[in-house]
């Protein structure tokens, strides 16, 4: 079982105050392990009835080795050193240097908390997190088990790590209701504790014919989606293929439309909300001498650009251990992982203007030097990865500020970050199939490279 260390130099433990974490997430139980093997008490309250989560499929930079060490082989169901890019006029295909990794969540989540529980830290299943209130020695942390008793317990230390429903998180604005003055518009509909959110949405099929095992694909097509549609090979018999959207109903609507398209059958369905990171999220309070951390989605730590979110939310787990054991400013801890988020806010921004042209300008620009700066830069390394890029293809910063020239219209930050609601029909008509469908190319099996 890997070490539950923290990497932060010579420094000794300042608290042994008890710990208490809502919600097995995997941030949740990566705080968990890293506060216990520090030797802090800590009380892991999981809503579920035992460590067994629902299936779903990730893919993840090799960055998730830093945060974790070795991953158990079982979790690790396929790698992918190839990056294969397309927009409705071009394509570009990226060699990485380190391959993707393809992660089954349902194997990776029971391995979390069996490394938890080695480094100490106590799994309490079958509790659901009902509220919070203030009290003269604490927080008063009400809960209610599996089998509907109802019981309280006094916290000096709470780390919500409820997911993107966080009710840590809602129950913090209960408590300490944030000022509306001078707040951004929202244009997309926020979830429980007040983040914008979109929803991820992916079938499992049949790895069809004309994909590659080693090899992710990629469509930018705005007509659908201000992100993207991908498909993930986890294995020489299966895939999985999905988008980014606005809502569930739109999420399902384009990605019916994507599957029929090629000719795929979705054998499963794995989606679910996820909120976006913004500048201004506060995750952290001080409620009556308390002192409350979010992390993972509950704290929206998710690139804006992917909407992925494991690594970043590993990253936020160790800042929140090391403020806890260091008695440090957790908002001081996250100034790396704030700044690469950051990062990835402008990216998002300016990708929010792209038009079907620029996203065939963009990629027509990935070659020679600019391909090697992204094979050696992984998703979870935004800033490096824009500046080397830039620096090799300047020609990005000049598409950039035309599409923004074009597109701004003195809309704030949020409202172009949060993508806006479209008809289900919008633009439907006279959509051409992604230029690798196996109808509208002859080598389609044959490009990985």
């Amino acid at each position: 079982m890997p070490n539950c260390q923290l990497q932060t130099g010579n420094w000794k433990l300042v608290t042994a105050t008890p710990v208490i974490i809502v919600g097995a997430s995997a941030a949740g139980l990566h705080a968990a392990c890293l506060l216990a093997g520090a030797g802090v008490p800590v009380y892991v309250l999981d809503e579920r009835g035992g460590p067994a989560a629902a299936a779903r499929t990730l893919i993840v930079t090799p960055r998730l080795r830093r945060a974790l060490g070795d991953l158990p082989q079982e979790a690790i169901v396929n790698q992918t050193p190839v990056l294969q890019l397309f927009s409705p006029g071009a394509e570009a295909s990226i060699r990485l240097n380190e391959p993707d990794w393809v992660v089954e969540r349902a194997r990776l989540m029971p391995w979390l908390i069996r490394r938890a529980r080695a480094a100490g830290a106590e799994y309490v299943p079958g509790q659901r997190f009902v509220g919070l209130e203030p009290d003269h020695d604490g927080l008063v942390v009400h809960l209610e088990s599996s089998t509907g008793r109802r019981e309280s317990l006094i916290a000096h230390m709470l780390i919500g790590a409820d997911g993107a429903f966080s009710q840590v998180a809602q129950a913090i604005r209960q408590v300490r209701p944030p000022s509306s003055a001078g707040a951004p518009p929202q244009t997309t509909r926020p979830n429980a504790q007040g983040h914008a959110a979109v929803y991820n949405l992916q079938a499992r099929v049949a790895l069809p014919a004309w994909a590659r095992v080693d090899t992710t694909q990629v469509w930018f097509d705005p007509r659908a989606t201000r992100y993207f549609f991908w498909l993930i090979p986890e294995s020489r018999q299966s895939a999985v293929v999905g988008l980014i959207a606005d809502d569930e109903r739109s999420a399902r609507a384009e990605l019916g439309r994507f599957l029929a398209a090629h000719a795929l059958q979705a054998l499963e369905m794995q989606g679910g909300q996820v909120p976006l990171y913004a500048h201004n999220g506060a995750p952290e309070a001080r409620i009556a001498g308390a002192r409350v951390y979010l992390v993972g989605d509950a704290a929206a730590h998710v690139k804006v650009t992917t909407v992925g979110g494991l690594v970043t939310g590993l990253r936020g787990a160790q800042a929140a251990a090391r403020a806890i054991l260091q008695r440090t400013s957790y908002a001081q801890e996250l100034g790396r992982l704030r700044r690469e988020l950051d990062g990835h806010l402008w990216i998002r921004r300016v990708l929010n203007c792209f038009g079907p042209g620029d996203f065939d300008q963009l990629l027509r620009l990935v070659n020679g030097r600019a391909q090697r700066v992204l094979a050696a830069r992984t998703r979870d390394e935004a800033l490096h990865a824009l500046l080397g890029a830039l620096l090799a293809q300047p020609g990005f910063l000049l598409l950039a500020a035309r599409a923004m020239g074009f597109h701004h219209g003195g809309r704030s930050l949020a409202e172009e970050i949060a993508p806006s609601r479209r008809t289900q029909d919008a633009e439907s008509a006279g959509r051409q199939l992604p230029r690798n469908h196996p109808e509208t190319t002859h080598n389609a099996e044959g490009r990985g490279d």
